[in-house]
């Protein structure tokens, strides 16, 4: 997590805008998400010779744009999931 933060906050002069705009797109715009809904799997593994399927964990590594919109669609749906989603 850290290089990551640390790629965005060395190159956000470059990358900001792009980033920025993609994000508006999707959130104000409705634009699909298209290109940015993309999830890779990645099998780390657990011990040091992996030899069986339980010997990794697998893990999803989406885009960072489409965190982003995800984050920000969460924060604007917790103000109305009272009203929406009854306790029964």
């Amino acid at each position: 997590m850290e290089c990551r933060l640390c790629f965005f906050k060395k190159n956000w002069d470059t990358v900001g805008p792009g980033v920025t705009a993609d994000c508006l797109k999707v959130l104000n715009d409705g634009e699909p998400l298209g290109r940015v809904n993309n999830t890779l799997v990645c099998l780390i593994p657990k011990v040091h010779v992996a030899e069986r399927i339980t010997d990794y964990r697998p893990i999803s590594m989406c885009n960072v744009v489409y965190k982003i919109v995800a984050k920000a669609l969460t924060t604007r749906l917790r103000s109305v999931l009272g009203e929406v989603i009854s306790e029964t």
